[in-house]
């Protein structure tokens, strides 16, 4: 699933209740897919990875990036934040800005050195490909990874940093020792942590929790899996 797929939801939840709330069984019915399927269940968990719904209560409801993605005078900026939301796609863009992406096969293996699994290179490149595409990121050319223009998006919103070789590190160890390895995609979640103590609405922290289970997907290995958000 890309971008394109999660901007359906959106205008399906738009569509049919604005700001307001549904339950899983209304969305799946607006959208003609049994709330139980995994093509249902991939949609959600795919548009809430991009950061444009949340669940409220028993429902779902958009978040202030969705409602601004389903507003065509925001649509622009918000469709660049939410493919930079996905900790994969900002470490992709923080590496390649600036130079030429390379060819698919040399895409898949610098994408697996910043930890996406063996066997999930391929579906990852050609759903961030697609989620691009939707962005506008490939305005000035397939072969460059650029913020359009008409986006609005200021550098300084981009935040975050480089991921250089692709190997994160943890916290120190407190003895002065190596510390441990850290996959570069859950480091770039651990650093969007709020500060201990701050306000995290409970909504905002079931969303960052959703996002890591879906990087997990990308990550690590399960053969008993059958789809997951990046198909």
């Amino acid at each position: 699933m890309s971008l394109s797929d999660a901007l359906d939801v959106v205008r399906t939840l738009h569509d049919n209740v604005g700001q307001g709330e549904a339950t899983e069984d209304q969305l799946a019915a607006w959208m003609n897919l049994s709330p139980k399927s995994s093509g249902f269940r991939v949609r959600i968990g795919t548009t809430r990875t991009f950061g444009l719904m949340e669940p409220n209560g028993p429902g779902l409801k958009l978040t202030a990036l969705g409602r601004a993605s389903a507003d065509p005078a925001q649509e622009r900026k918000a469709k660049v934040e939410a493919f930079l939301t996905v900790p994969l796609y900002k470490l992709v863009y923080e590496n390649y800005k600036g130079g030429v992406v390379p060819p698919a096969a040399a895409f898949e293996r610098d994408i697996k050195t910043w930890g996406v699994a063996p066997k999930q290179t391929s579906r990852a490149r050609q759903a961030l490909e697609r989620s691009a595409e939707e962005a506008g990121f490939y305005e000035s050319g397939r072969n460059r990874l650029v913020i359009p223009a008409s986006a609005s998006f200021k550098a300084s919103d981009e935040g975050g940093s480089k991921g250089g070789s692709g190997s994160g590190s943890g916290g120190g160890t407190g003895n002065g020792g190596d510390a441990p390895t850290l996959d570069p995609i859950i480091k770039g979640l651990i650093d969007r942590l709020p500060p201990p103590g701050t306000d995290w609405p409970k909504a905002k922290r079931k969303l960052w929790l959703q996002i890591l289970e879906n990087s997990f997907d990308l990550v690590y290995e399960d053969d008993s899996k059958s789809g997951d958000a990046f198909q």
